[in-house]
């Protein structure tokens, strides 16, 4: 039965609760380990809250548990903007391209509260990323290709960076990674036929 922050074991109407689908910023705040005014500040700066909402409004907001706690949990274990890099294996200048782009997205959108300051990464999201690159097929490197890093190929003049990126990541350029990089920097591209795609295009 669907109640309103009602706690599991109530019986409503000769109906047992089993399982909560909502909460309030109380019970929230115990669900996930946060304590209620930082709690508060946080879901202001998702939006879940109004900006200028008082204490007493926040008290009696509800939120919907499927939604509300993967979110508090996720912005719990959020990587901050600067940790980015490192943890993709990029530099700080392809991660902030990737931000730009719009292909790195922050758990709060940057047109909304908060998203100026403090910046921050969901830990799934960018982890999805680095599954992504780490399907690719590893590199042979006995092959007589002129295999280097997308950043590499950049600097020849295979194109921007942000495209030769979402390209690999769409299959529409034969990539690899290499076995002793991971993330973005392990990424390796054939140069020389990239470049002379680009030139005969």
């Amino acid at each position: 039965m669907k109640q309103s922050a009602v706690e599991p074991g109530t019986t409503v109407l000769g109906v047992e609760i089993t399982k909560r689908h909502y909460h309030t910023l109380y019970s929230l705040a115990a669900a996930v380990g946060i304590d209620r005014p930082r709690l508060s500040r946080l879901l202001k700066k998702l939006g879940e809250i109004p900006a200028n909402a008082t204490e007493v409004d926040c008290g009696r907001m509800v939120f919907e548990a499927a939604t509300a706690v993967p979110m508090v949990e996720a912005f719990k274990t959020a990587v901050p903007l600067r940790d980015v890099p490192e943890y993709l294996g990029a530099s700080k200048r392809q991660v902030e391209i990737l931000y730009r782009e719009g292909i790195v997205l922050p758990l709060v959108p940057r047109s909304g509260p908060g998203s100026v300051r403090h910046v921050v990464f969901g830990r799934k999201h960018l982890d999805e990323l680095l599954a992504r690159i780490a399907c690719l097929p590893e590199v042979d490197r006995s092959s007589d290709r002129d295999f280097h890093p997308i950043s590499y190929a950049c600097q020849r003049g295979a194109g921007r960076f942000e495209r030769l990126f979402t390209e690999v990541l769409q299959g529409k350029i034969p990539a690899f990674r290499s076995p002793d990089r991971t993330g973005v920097g392990g990424i390796v591209v054939d140069v020389g036929a990239l470049v002379g795609a680009k030139n005969t295009a």
